[in-house]
């Protein structure tokens, strides 16, 4: 189930990285993405738990094509909401970070209050995102 499902996010995500990352407004002007913000506690979950992976300098092309943590608060509105969910869903499943990793480095595995609050943060992002879209 989990490849399957990581399998979909890949096909996803290429599909929609070559719809352009810009949508347009009904007068033809581009339209700003909702501005998604990281408080202190979400940043530091980050960097210290996810960025190793989703960034740049990943080693995985997997984690870099299902979510760049950089790139987040670029996408256009329908996709930011498509990786909000995402994350609320691996988040709730426990596969982020993946057993392997975890195994390998221990203290990278999310506590349950890091899960917390990671998980309040994208549900809140998510909705806010999801509004703009209506």
């Amino acid at each position: 189930m989990k490849k399957m499902l990581g399998l979909s996010v890949l096909v996803i995500v290429g599909g929609l990285i070559f719809q352009g990352f810009t949508s347009t407004g009904s007068d033809g002007s581009a339209e700003a993405p909702p501005t998604i913000k990281f408080p202190k506690k979400v940043d530091a979950v980050i960097k210290n738990k996810c960025y190793g992976c989703h960034s740049a300098d990943g080693k995985s092309d997997k984690a870099k094509a299902a979510l760049m943590w950089d790139d987040l608060a670029s996408l256009e509105p329908a996709m930011q909401a498509e990786k909000l969910k995402n994350i609320t869903h691996v988040l709730s499943e426990g596969s982020m970070p993946p057993k392997m990793m975890v195994e390998k480095m221990p203290e990278k595995a999310l506590t349950m209050a890091e899960k917390s609050i990671m998980a309040k943060w994208a549900g809140k992002m998510s909705k806010k995102v999801s509004k703009k879209l209506m």
